[in-house]
């Protein structure tokens, strides 16, 4: 996860997850004439892997977003210490009462006015450097192989069977890079590729629950269409 800079300390920079591209452009477009730093990710996969490069200060999230949706990016963001603010065309007093439960902290309800968007980041900034102190927040996953486990960054740990930490050891040797179907199966011994994949996806998916149950935390491996998997945090 990229570390999260005190507003304090240098420009601000804000992640804009929105789907609709002409959305999404204009509000970066905006946030840069106000004077932040501004990027774009059309998903929340998309973000996971951009965040790995580059800096963010907060969050703006769309609730309608392909793949993983904007409720489930804001809960992983809020227990990593990350600020987000909502932006939907959702205007019911429901969907406004899961945003704020699900960790935004605020929330906006399409057509966005770009100048109150402006002006609740700024203000979402200023409680954020308030209340941290300016610290930065790391969360860092790791990978104890001698006692098959993984320890997550609220320092909860999973244990791990051979497959799966032999699929970790091979995802979270170089974070952030995709690793392809071959070289996962290649990893675990496997011979028949796309049979030895399907068993790789099965038992990610019984880690990941594992995972949730056990650290209170999501596992932070990513498909990437046609590519192979990534371990995004």
């Amino acid at each position: 996860m990229s570390q999260v800079i005190s507003a304090l300390d240098s420009k601000a920079t804000i992640a804009v997850v929105e789907d609709d591209e002409d959305i999404r452009s204009n509000v970066c477009r905006y946030l840069t004439r106000a004077g932040f730093e501004a990027w774009g990710a059309e998903s929340a996969e998309d973000f996971y892997v951009r965040l790995l490069r580059d800096h963010v200060d907060l969050v703006v999230i769309d609730v309608g977003l392909p793949g993983e949706d904007g409720l489930s990016l804001v809960k992983r963001l809020a227990t990593q210490g990350v600020p987000t603010v909502l932006m939907t065309a959702r205007a019911d007093l429901d969907s406004r009462i899961k945003g704020l439960n699900a960790g935004a902290l605020q929330y906006f309800v399409k057509p966005v006015d770009m100048q109150e968007l402006v002006a609740g980041i700024r203000s979402q900034l200023r409680n954020q450097r308030l209340h941290s102190g300016g610290a930065p927040v790391l969360p860092v996953w790791r990978l104890d192989k001698p006692a098959a486990r993984l320890q997550a960054p609220n320092q909860k740990s999973v244990s791990l069977t051979t497959r799966e930490l032999e699929i970790l050891s091979c995802l979270m040797q170089t974070p952030g890079a995709v690793i392809s179907k071959q070289a996962l199966s290649e990893s675990v011994g496997a011979r028949d590729l796309e049979d030895d994949f399907h068993r790789i996806e099965s038992a990610l998916t019984r880690l990941r629950r594992k995972t949730l149950v056990d650290t209170g935390m999501a596992l932070p491996v990513r498909a990437v269409f046609g590519k192979g998997l990534v371990f995004v945090i």
